[in-house]
């Protein structure tokens, strides 16, 4: 009865003296605004002007922080978290209701009434809690008591180099390096994403951290072989999920970030190529293993590392065994060096693609397998439905890949290059022809193949052709100087002054100059040299020029005064 009496008075001072205690750390919850920058993290920030700052909450409405998984596995439950100031504690004594919450003092220690003080900032979250209960179970001997961290403290971390807005940053133990760089708005253009350093300040000499900070002011960043550092490397972090090379912020911890230098890269038959920065260290397997491994058609016989020589003046070339790497020897896992080139092969022909596209006025367009050597065009096409109602065989076509090699014509180049003004009758007569040239179309006359019959027009279609049968347009188009401009029915056999004629005849300002452009062809030809009207054709009638006469008269006189002067000068001289 005593004993219970004894614990319930030892609770109400505990209670009474926490009370203080959350007043006397009020001021202890606001980090100097000079060191931080006003820089919050965002789940904390207040936007509307004359919003109560988080430091001027009391502790029962301030956010809960945020904690995931890993995070809570990494840190926590692994009781690797080391606390100082700020932390805060619940304390559940056997026997009592509600939990108390505790604060670390800024020396380090939390006080229990009828327990006293117990240190506990520098130590590992396992000690602390071992610590505490060791000392309530010295002080109080009846029951137990339970400790959990409530809420972790948040501790100023420099982040320099570059970054878009270096600076000192709020942080706590249970947010990543990726994280913190996130809050000091990111990275910079060609900022590392593989040789960031964290160096953590219990692992440094006196007075190293402000040497390490001075030199980054400077640009200097070739400290870094000297000092004590974990190096964080976002890319590889961010393709296989290393946690070891983005781990955790602690208190103390400085993070740089280095201008990106040296590269290395793989090219050629791999999952993933890319140029990547250099790690000092590296083999050919870690190149590997950032390029995602070999792609399906590789030729491991046929993979090359690409270096320079000791001056970085000429490239030479060591094949690499592909099955040394893979198996990890060190001999054929070369070390890398910056600048290397991993270039690997492809098979040859490996999954060469054989097929053509089929589009247009049959039953089943689409893409089709043929035969490497090829297949007959009718063949093709009755794989594919064969042709429907509609087909326009006058207007189908078939089109052949054109190699890059033979999209080159220096010939064109030079006429461009020329004033059309200044081309001579044989050149503009080039320029003519090429631009009315359709590249790769191949000569089929599906008419005389399908309706005459004629099989020297059955060619062999071959991978990559494409084989377009457009529908049959029943119409002829008149545009230009027409009265009623438009789409007219086609008629077989009509001339073109009957379309003319159906459109409202000639406008007021249509010249004689009327062509007839061949949907077939493309060509345009003089209407008197048009025979047959085909469907789709267009017949355009051009406008009669603008004459400015007064123009032509001043032209005119000018011409005759000059004839005059040559007359009156021709006489002068015979007399």
């Amino acid at each position: 009865m005593r004993m219970g009496f004894a614990i319930r008075v030892a609770l109400m001072m505990l209670a009474t003296l926490l009370a203080v205690n959350a007043s006397a750390q009020q001021s202890l919850r606001t980090v100097p605004q000079t060191l931080i920058g006003n820089r919050q993290a965002p789940a904390e920030e207040e936007t509307d002007a004359g919003k109560t700052e988080e430091a001027d909450l009391p502790p029962e409405e301030l956010p809960a922080t945020m904690i995931g998984l890993e995070a809570y596995r990494s840190v926590v439950q692994s009781g690797q978290y080391l606390v100082g100031p700020g932390d805060e504690f619940l304390v559940h004594p056997d026997n009592v209701d509600e939990p108390v919450t505790v604060r670390v003092l800024a020396e380090g220690g939390v006080f229990l009434p009828g327990v006293g003080r117990i240190h506990v900032a520098g130590r590992s979250l396992s000690e602390a809690h071992s610590a505490i209960e060791e000392a309530f179970r010295q002080s109080v001997r009846v029951g137990k008591v339970r400790v959990e961290l409530s809420r972790p403290r948040k501790f100023p971390v420099p982040v320099v180099g570059l970054v878009e807005d270096p600076g000192i940053v709020v942080a706590n133990a249970l947010e990543r390096v990726s994280e913190v760089i996130r809050r000091a708005q990111g990275l910079t253009e060609g900022a590392s994403t593989r040789n960031i350093r964290l160096f953590r300040t219990a692992d440094l000499e006196p007075g190293q951290a402000a040497d390490i900070l001075a030199r980054v002011r400077q640009g200097n960043y070739d400290f870094f072989n000297e000092a004590a550092a974990h190096r964080v490397d976002l890319e590889v972090y961010y393709l296989k999920g290393d946690a070891r090379l983005n781990p955790f912020v602690m208190d103390g911890d400085i993070i740089v970030v280095p201008p990106w230098r040296s590269t290395v890269r793989g090219i050629g038959a791999l999952q993933r190529s890319a140029v990547f920065e250099f790690v000092p260290g590296e083999r050919v397997s870690d190149l590997l293993e950032l390029c995602m491994g070999f792609a399906p058609h590789y030729d491991d016989e046929k993979v090359t590392l690409f270096r320079f020589d000791g001056e970085g003046t000429r490239q030479y070339s060591e094949a690499v065994d592909v099955e040394g790497v893979l198996a990890g020897r060190p001999e054929a896992d070369v070390e890398l060096r910056p600048g290397d080139w991993l270039v690997v092969r492809s098979r040859p022909e490996f999954e060469l693609a054989t097929t053509l596209l089929i589009t247009g006025e049959v039953e089943r367009p689409g893409v089709y397998v043929v035969a490497k050597d090829g297949e007959p065009l009718r063949q093709v096409v009755e794989r594919a439905g064969g042709l429907t109602p509609r087909a326009a065989l006058a207007k189908a076509r078939v089109v052949r890949p054109v190699p890059p090699e033979d999209a080159d014509d220096p010939e064109l180049d030079r006429i461009l290059s020329i004033p059309s003004a200044d081309r001579t009758e044989e050149e503009k007569q080039y320029f003519n022809m090429k631009s009315r040239e359709r590249r790769g179309q191949m000569v089929v006359d599906f008419t005389a193949l399908y309706d005459g019959q004629d099989e020297s027009y059955n060619i062999l279609l071959m991978p990559g052709d494409a084989l377009d049968i457009p529908a049959r347009h029943n119409t002829v188009t008149v545009s230009g100087q027409a009265a009623f401009p438009g789409v007219l029915t086609y008629e077989e056999g009509a001339p073109v002054s009957e379309y003319i004629t159906r459109a409202g005849g000639l406008g007021w300002r249509a010249s004689r100059d009327i062509r007839v452009i061949k949907a077939r062809t493309g060509e345009m030809r003089r209407a008197s040299d048009v025979v047959h009207v085909e469907p789709g054709d267009r017949i355009w009638i051009k406008e009669k020029p603008q004459r400015d006469y007064w123009s032509i008269f001043a032209r005119t006189m000018d011409v005759v005064g000059q004839v005059s002067t040559i007359v009156l000068l021709y006489v002068t001289i015979v007399k």
